[in-house]
């Protein structure tokens, strides 16, 4: 590679809480190195790259402190995927036109699952061209699906904001002495970290007295059984369920087009709250709450956990530094070290690995009715989301 090049940087995929801290890292980091000249970033993901919408940021000093603390992506997204059985490799082309244009030679990709297999395909196109290049994936995600990685910048924030917000409607509910069925949807279309995280909120006060994840099979049957026998035990019942959970025959429940907008799947996805709702009006009698925690879990930077930030500015340096120093086709990475305390080592895994197969839940924290997490999980998710709030008790005696 050339002694000086330029380096461009993409955000990819969905947004998360500290996807921009990431952003401000690979930037601030990029101006360290001598080797890196110009830094630029794609407008709205690989499709700015194809239609070179490209923002020069190298002299970009205009707020960037506050980067940060700024929710979504800064510089967009798209789901625009490339279509691989193009005989011509016409998306691939012009990107390669464009980056030789511009002389680049650091890409920097800031994205989930999608953008490890994307960016792998990119560079496999890239050296059967014979390009000089370094590539390099910065992790993100709320749902934690990534391989490879202990946990992915976004997702701890993302379950702090669900256990929080869990431990707010749990005590909500609780203000009359009326029957009621409470239920969440949260993301989480093929693991069930999100879901899992939301009993944290016991440790702030109230929680839920239900869990469902997309790696045990949702059997409708079994859901009312357990929602009545709490009902009759408690006179409430407050249920977390992933989004991602499938019926036996491998159907997702939004994929129920009786309840759902339409026949376009797209449109669907996501939305099991109007399902549940149904379902639970069908075999109940009393007041149901159904809550959709909504796109809250992937932007709400207001309550990022700390842990988070550090680990998603550092990911982004770290990504700089690996490609200065020749690694290329590599995603930046963390273990946890074993041990009382939190710790974290930074490494580096080949995207052809991280690629193979996407995170889930282990089945072992999963309890044996298959709705609940065992206690073994609070070890994992507490260090991930930090301090939470503390709520008063009072000694209310009757008179």
């Amino acid at each position: 590679m050339e002694k000086v090049a330029n380096a461009l940087y993409i955000q990819s995929g969905g947004p998360t809480a500290v996807i921009n801290t990431s952003a401000y890292g690979v930037i601030d980091e990029c101006r360290r190195h001598p080797e890196i000249n110009r830094i630029y970033a794609s407008e709205h993901g690989v499709v700015g790259l194809i239609e070179r919408r490209l923002f020069d940021i190298t002299d970009e000093m205009a707020g960037e402190k506050l980067l940060p603390s700024t929710p979504s992506m800064i510089f967009g997204s798209c789901r625009y995927e490339i279509d691989e059985d193009d005989p011509l490799q016409t998306d691939y082309r012009k990107i390669l036109k464009n980056l030789k244009s511009l002389d680049i030679r650091y890409i920097f990709i800031n994205g989930g699952n999608g953008s490890v297999r994307a960016g792998l395909r990119l560079g496999r196109f890239l050296k059967s061209q014979a390009y000089d290049f370094r590539l390099m994936v910065v992790p993100k995600t709320v749902d934690n699906d990534i391989s490879c990685i202990d946990h992915a910048p976004g997702f701890p924030s993302a379950a702090r904001h669900v256990a929080v917000t869990v431990s707010e409607l749990a005590r909500d509910m609780m203000t009359y002495d009326t029957e009621l069925i409470m239920f969440t949807e949260v993301m989480g279309r093929n693991t069930g970290f999100l879901a899992a995280a939301s009993m944290a909120a016991k440790r702030i006060d109230l929680g839920p007295d239900l869990i469902y994840v997309p790696e045990v099979v949702f059997d409708q049957k079994k859901f009312i059984g357990d929602i009545r026998r709490v009902l009759e035990k408690k006179g409430k019942c407050f249920a977390v369920v992933a989004e991602g959970v499938k019926t036996a025959d491998g159907r997702f429940l939004f994929e129920d087009i009786s309840v759902n907008r339409g026949m376009d799947m797209q449109k669907n996805m996501g939305g099991i709250t109007p399902y549940l709702n149904q379902l639970l009006r069908d075999n109940f009698e009393c007041k149901i709450r159904g809550i959709d925690l909504g796109l809250m879990q992937r932007c709400g930077a207001h309550d990022a956990s700390d842990i988070d930030r550090e680990e998603a500015e550092e990911l982004g340096r770290r990504a700089v530094r690996a490609a200065v120093a020749g690694e290329s086709l590599k995603m930046v990475t963390l273990r946890r070290v074993p041990g009382p305390q939190y710790q974290a080592e930074y490494d580096l895994a080949a995207l052809e690995e991280v690629a193979k197969e996407d995170n889930c839940l282990p089945m072992s924290y999963v309890n044996e009715e298959k709705d609940y997490i065992r206690e073994g999980f609070y070890d994992y998710i507490m260090p991930l989301i930090g301090e939470l709030p503390r709520y008063t008790v009072l000694n209310k005696r009757y008179i």
